[in-house]
């Protein structure tokens, strides 16, 4: 009985080496079969993320280069060249400067690809149509009517502000505090 039993593992165990090497065999074709296609997906995966962080470097060394351009003009504004190097490397950068030197050139700057958020800024700051800040503005218009004792046309400046703007509770601390409401 003892032997029948040896038997039998040695037959079960020879039967699933048999499988491994079957498996190990059909592996192998499948490797064959598509090679080409995986040399070529690692290839591809090297070649991204090799680009990848070449371009995060670069970005890297492009923001310290316009940090330390910034820092400079900061303490020389009047430097044309660094302002033009500035211009060329960083625009949002060069347009910040030129808001924090209360430049006649922010008016240009609209012009060019700057930052959305960036953008409406200039544009509120130079009094022209600014999205961003539309119901700022019109608080402050509705403020300078309460400052001047004017409640019917604060109400209606107030009333043009939408129920779910972030400055509606200011307006209805406003319009408690003068009467309106």
């Amino acid at each position: 009985m003892a032997l029948k039993d040896n038997l039998k593992a040695v037959q079960q165990e020879l039967s699933s080496q048999e499988q491994m090497m079957e498996n190990f065999i059909k592996s192998e074709r499948f490797i064959r079969k598509y090679k080409y296609y995986f040399i070529t997906f690692i290839v591809l995966l090297i070649v991204y993320f090799g680009g990848s962080y070449i371009y995060h470097i670069n970005q890297e060394k492009n923001i310290k280069e316009s940090n330390l351009i910034f820092s400079s003009l900061q303490k020389n504004p009047s430097d044309q060249k660094l302002l033009e190097e500035l211009k060329q490397k960083n625009l949002n950068l060069y347009t910040i400067f030129l808001m924090s030197q209360n430049s006649h050139d922010l008016n240009q700057t609209t012009a060019f690809d700057i930052d959305p958020l960036l953008k409406q800024i200039v544009l509120a700051q130079n009094n022209q149509k600014s999205d961003f800040l539309k119901d700022y503005n019109i608080l402050l218009k509705g403020f300078e009517f309460l400052k001047n004792n004017d409640f019917k046309n604060a109400d209606l400046e107030f009333n043009k502000i939408p129920v779910n703007s972030p400055l509606w509770q200011v307006i209805t601390s406003l319009k408690h505090y003068q009467g309106i409401k």
